[in-house]
Parts: structure tokens; sequence; C-alpha cells
């Protein structure tokens, strides 16, 4: 039988890629579920340790530099406006969003002549509305296809300097989760003259229908309505709500929209969490399963070298033979990071992982005690 050491010189170049993907792939699950853990640990110390408030009433200092819950309509004091658009509106944030109309390049590889130089290609140039400035300078084609270096109005958010639940302010990092914009929907048609309005999009230009290059055109968004419900969980500090830091040094600021229990903010974030924590499980999971592809016939000459593992492994690996190794490898990384923390799911992950190599050593026996029969007949 071909030796490991030959087997290698045979196939490096693969083997030598299993490698780095393999170490790629455990690093993934590693760096992965050591966030994971913290994560859950820094979520269930502040499930544990918040106070629901009514910020109606007056604030007793007992509960300064504690974690609250509070859930009321928000209240924005004072409107954020662009007058020159019309815009006035009470909300958490107004975002203005700039979009210039620009020559965009395309390339199209030739097919006919792309096989023996992939160079050559077909360039169009068309216009579009782009949020970002196109660099014209590295077309293949500039002349007549220029491009302003610089927007004449920048996409800009605003933020409400005071925003207030009952008594208690939302500070500046509470603001910020504001995230879910809403269209302004505006049917006001500005003073200046040279800006079009349509459809609640301004324009800087003198056709809509046809625009020129460096005409720009400006939409409006909100987020975080005044009188809209909101649920927040945060740290207060002197009648200010700002970010609670765990014993791990992790931030907590959940902000939820409408009136939500203890309970449904924080099952809505472990879900979140779980989420997230599963996406870059799988991708952990296939970059293993791509590396006991490549290392296949290495694993094989491996494990026929270990007794109670030779029968399993006497042809050439499969996906499904590929499939167990990568998953078991995968569960005894997971079970390590969790054992500590949650000891009944590490375990049980721990002996999911081995449970490939029970099976083996039970075909093992039982391959022995029938042959064993068989002579003692």
């Amino acid at each position: 039988m071909i030796s490991l050491y030959e087997e290698f010189n045979r196939s490096w170049l693969t083997s030598c890629i299993g490698i780095i993907l393999f170490c790629s792939g455990i690093w993934v699950l590693t760096s992965n579920e050591g966030r994971a853990v913290h994560h859950a640990h820094s979520l269930d110390e502040a499930h544990n340790s918040v106070f629901s408030l009514n910020p109606y009433t007056n604030l007793q200092r007992e509960y300064d530099g504690h974690l609250i819950h509070i859930s009321g309509p928000l209240i924005v004091e004072e409107p954020l406006t662009e007058p020159e658009y019309g815009i006035s509106i009470q909300s958490v944030k107004l975002r203005r969003r700039v979009q210039m109309y620009q020559w965009v390049e395309e390339r199209k590889p030739r097919d006919d002549l792309a096989r023996n130089n992939p160079d050559i290609a077909d360039y169009y140039y068309v216009t579009e509305w782009r949020d970002k400035l196109v660099d014209s300078s590295s077309f293949y084609i500039r002349h007549g296809h220029q491009n302003p270096s610089k927007k004449p109005l920048e996409t800009h958010i605003y933020v409400a300097p005071f925003v207030r639940i009952g008594q208690i302010i939302l500070g500046n990092h509470i603001k910020e989760k504001f995230t879910n914009y809403v269209e302004v929907a505006s049917d006001g048609t500005p003073d200046n003259k040279n800006i079009k309005f349509h459809l609640g999009i301004y324009y800087h230009c003198e056709n809509i229908w046809e625009p020129e290059v460096g005409n720009i055109r400006i939409q409006f968004y909100y987020a975080g309505m005044s009188g809209d419900p909101i649920t927040i969980i945060a740290k207060l500090k002197d009648g200010v709500l700002v970010p609670y830091v765990t014993s791990k040094g992790q931030e907590i600021a959940l902000v939820g929209h409408g009136l939500l229990s203890v309970h449904e903010m924080f099952a809505f974030e472990y879900s979140e969490a779980k989420i997230q924590t599963w996406k870059m499980r799988a991708f952990g999971m296939f970059i293993i399963y791509a590396s006991t592809v490549c290392l296949g016939r290495l694993l094989r000459i491996g494990f026929n070298q270990v007794p109670m593992l030779h029968n399993n492994f006497l042809q050439d690996p499969t996906a499904s033979s590929n499939f167990i190794i990568s998953l078991s490898v995968s569960l005894f990384v997971i079970s390590f990071a969790w054992i500590a923390y949650r000891p009944m799911l590490g375990a049980g992950l721990l002996l999911a992982a081995i449970s490939p190599f029970f099976y083996c050593i039970l075909s093992l026996y039982n391959t022995i005690h029938v042959q064993n029969n068989y002579y003692n007949r």
C-alpha cells in the first residue's frame, strides 16, 4: 500500500490547499463560536440585571448607572429641516440622499477573440444615476466621457439634538440605532425655479427627462418619527440613555419598534445572534468539507493505519464520507467552545462529534464476533 509520504508527493498541491483550507475552517469556527459564547454570556448578564421603569414618573437615583427597560412614544422636540426643499419633519434622523448623473463604463469580452487574447473586449458607455462618484480617468475611452470630480452636494444624515421618551433622554449612541429609513412623502414644490420636483424626487436640472452629466437629484428619508412607540434597553446615566457595558466588555443597547416586554426584546436579540452565528458556522463547515475533499486520499491512508477504522475506509473517499468527517471535526470544535459555558450542550455536541468513531468500533467488534463464531463451529 502506498504511504502517506508517497501520496503527499503525488498530490502535494491539492494536499497543501487542503491543509490551508482545514486551518482556515478551524479558525473560522473557533472565532465564530468564541464570539457566539461571548455574546450569549453578555445577553444573559444583561437579561438578569435589567430593571423596567416608567419613563413618565420621577426618576429615582438608585437606578442611575443600571441597565433599564423603558417603552413609550418618541418625543422629538425640534424638527429637522431642509428649507430649500420645503422639508420639515420631527424625526430622530433625516437622510438626504444625493445622486449624480454620470458616465458608466461597461466591458464585454469579445467571445470570438478572447480565447487568444483575454484583454480584447468591447467597451460601452451609458449614463446612470449613481450614489458614488465614478472615476472616469480610468475609462478605456476617456474622450467624451468625463465625469465631474466631485458632487455639488453630498449625501448627509441629520440627527435631532433632543429626543426623549417621557423624561429620559436618548444619547447619541442610542439615536444611531434608528436605521429603518422611510421615504419622506412630500408634495411641495420648491421655491427655487432651478429645482424640479417629480414623484418625491428633487432634480437639479433643466429637463428631468433628459438630464445632463453632472446633474443631481435628491431624495429624503426619515427614521424614528415623533410619536412612534419605541422600546429601549440601555444604561441610565444622569437621565440619559447610553450603552451598557457587560463584564465581558460588550456594549448592550437595544432598540425595538413597538411596546415590547423585556422578554420580547431579548428573544429577538437572541434570535438575531443565532442567525449570524449559523451563517458563519455553515461557512466554516463548508471550508472544512472542501479541505476533506482535497485531503481525501491522505485521510484514507491515515485511517487505514488505525485498526478500528481500517474496514470503514477501504474504498476511495466519497461525498458522504467527506461530509461525515467534516461534520465530526466541526462539531468537535464547536463543542469545546460551549462546554465551559453550557456543559450539557457542549457534552451533547462532543458526543455527536465522536459518534462516527463509536460506530467504527462497533462495526469492528461485530466483525470480530462474527468471525469468532464462524471459526468456533
